[in-house]
């Protein structure tokens, strides 16, 4: 964590899963959190943090909208301070996709909308400050879908793509601000949303395909995310660290 001061950092899509652990890896290292959610209450998760000493605030939002987030940062800069670590997590999965020709226009641009869109309306509502302090860490969440094509539909590893992409290009345009932009990959991660996605014998199929013979842990994606955000990563830029256990 920077020395010049305490971190607050925003957790988007915080309150179950991968992002619970992130929020809570986070506020470990000593982080103020926000934790953001849609339809989940992020209550529990604030009070995890404030059991281990940090301070944390859940605000609900649909991150597709720039107005709910531009309000979604000042709630959370008003409750714990101006924000320099952004963590992008906030996604949708298609559990209905059956093939590219009978994809509803409503999927895809929905998808568009939370996976991607969403991803660029944080980052720019969080610069402004970074920019002027001359310091921030932002990580966004994309999968290896989103290098492979993956198995959850083209308009999920379209989304997840543009994720790498985006992050790729905006971390050229802020590094002389101090600012660092980098990707974390999952593959098979023992969340609902997994188990949503694959359930039962899938998922056990799944399983004996990856060459470490397991599902990640979401604490072990938070250990990625936790080493993006830190001082020691401040030469580190434009990266994609896949977390896959070799799959």
């Amino acid at each position: 964590m920077k020395t010049h001061g305490k971190h607050v950092a925003i957790v988007t899509g915080g309150t179950r899963g991968i992002g619970k652990s992130i929020a809570l890896r986070l506020a470990q290292k000593g982080a103020d959190v926000g934790v953001v959610g849609i339809r989940t209450d992020g209550s529990d998760v604030v009070r995890k943090i404030e059991a281990i000493g940090g301070q944390a605030v859940a605000v609900n939002i649909d991150v597709s909208s720039r107005k709910m987030v531009q309000q979604m940062v000042s709630s959370v800069e008003e409750a714990l301070g101006c924000v320099d670590i952004l963590v992008n997590n906030a996604a949708i999965a298609d559990y209905h996709y059956s093939s590219a020709w009978e994809l509803d226009e409503t999927s895809w641009d929905r998808m568009i909308e939370v996976n991607l869109k969403g991803v660029y309306l944080c980052c720019a509502a969080v610069l402004p400050f970074m920019m002027r302090s001359g310091w921030g860490r932002i990580i966004n969440i994309s999968s290896t879908s989103g290098i492979s094509g993956g198995t959850s539909g083209i308009h999920y590893a379209a989304s997840k793509g543009g994720v790498i992409a985006l992050s790729k290009a905006l971390s050229r345009e802020v590094a002389s601000y101090g600012i660092t932009v980098n990707v974390v990959a999952p593959s098979k991660i023992d969340t609902d949303m997994f188990r949503q996605a694959a359930p039962g014998e899938e998922r056990a199929n799944t399983m004996k395909k990856i060459p470490v013979g397991r599902l990640g842990r979401p604490e072990e994606i938070a250990e990625a995310v936790a080493y993006f955000a830190g001082e020691d990563s401040e030469y580190t830029t434009g990266q994609v660290l896949v977390v896959s256990g070799g799959y």
